[in-house]
């Protein structure tokens, strides 16, 4: 009986959506929106092969809490039937944030030691995409595609001023110590779902990572001399990784003006490293580890057509 009354309400849900829905699949949607999220970013490399009283890892640089505020323009163009593409323009301002850098080594006895310095961060992010997608099926109110594409993710960081945790030196904030250059190519596989009942939509977007290629590159402006790290950039890192990518929103119409749509939704980013090769003075280190994650709410305004 409780099956019965179930599969009654759905269908009831159903069509009571299908009846006064908007259309499945706009001929064109155009919009902005408003990410406000949270990223961390965190490299480390292995140098103890050229020096074994050096750790492994040797040093892990750690850029957390970069609260950042983005806009963003976005499209979505149906192509004949089936086929659309879409993609995002994005630019934005990391307001804050921390850099811990951390180093491993071994005192004369074998114990292992480590030293840490605290920096100020803030800094920029920009970002892009375009995909290419096609329907695959529908089902009641819920359209299913498939999609393939490029990402584009840079994020330069800004570090001033740091303080050693154990008070052997001080740099006041005044001072640019550090910029850290992160750019993120990836390719992107996924699919997405769009339901439409009434007024709503719903619409959720996951992307598996199988390929990002990534250029890093650190400069440490107080470690120009050509007998130390010489001229910024003076720390580079180059290699790929994978990752996963996921958001959804939901959208409901304006009544006032046809085809315009508010959204509110949840966006995340996650890619990842192991493998890679550290430039820095002549020398060239195995990366043990580089990550980058960025998540957060949005806010979007956008018209169908």
């Amino acid at each position: 009986m409780r099956g019965r009354l179930f599969a009654v309400t759905v269908g009831l849900w159903l069509a009571a959506g299908a009846a006064g829905a908007q259309e499945l699949s706009p001929s064109l949607e155009f919009g902005a929106r408003w990410w406000v999220s949270t990223g961390s970013t965190s490299r480390s490399h292995n140098a103890s092969g050229i020096d074994p009283t050096l750790g492994n890892p040797t040093s892990t640089l750690a850029y957390t809490n970069l609260d950042t505020n983005a806009g963003e323009l976005f499209a979505r163009k149906r192509i004949g039937e089936r086929w659309f593409v879409k993609g995002n323009l994005g630019l934005g301002q990391v307001n804050t944030g921390k850099l811990t850098d951390q180093d491993f080594f071994f005192s004369g006895s074998g114990v292992p030691l480590m030293t840490q310095t605290v920096t100020a961060t803030d800094g920029k992010l920009n970002y892009a995409s375009i995909d290419l997608g096609r329907e695959m099926g529908k089902a009641g109110v819920a359209t299913f595609s498939l999609f393939a594409g490029y990402q584009y993710w840079n994020e330069k960081i800004d570090g001033r001023g740091f303080s050693d945790s154990f008070g052997a030196a001080s740099v006041p904030p005044s001072v640019l110590v550090i910029s850290n250059n992160l750019t993120w190519q990836s390719l992107r596989l996924g699919g997405d779902m769009r339901l439409v009942r009434g007024r709503q939509r719903v619409v959720v977007d996951v992307a598996l990572v199988p390929y990002a290629k990534y250029r890093n590159e650190d400069s440490h402006f107080l470690r120009q001399d050509p007998n130390d790290l010489g001229p910024a950039p003076n720390v580079i890192a180059n290699g790929h990784g994978w990752g996963v990518q996921a958001e959804a929103e939901w959208r409901i119409a304006v009544p006032q003006v046809n085809g315009l749509e508010l959204g509110v939704g949840y966006r995340y980013w996650h890619l990842e490293s192991q493998t890679g090769d550290q430039s820095q003075a002549g020398f060239s280190f195995p990366i043990t580890e580089l990550w980058s994650e960025r998540h957060g709410f949005t806010l979007s305004l956008n018209k169908t057509w």
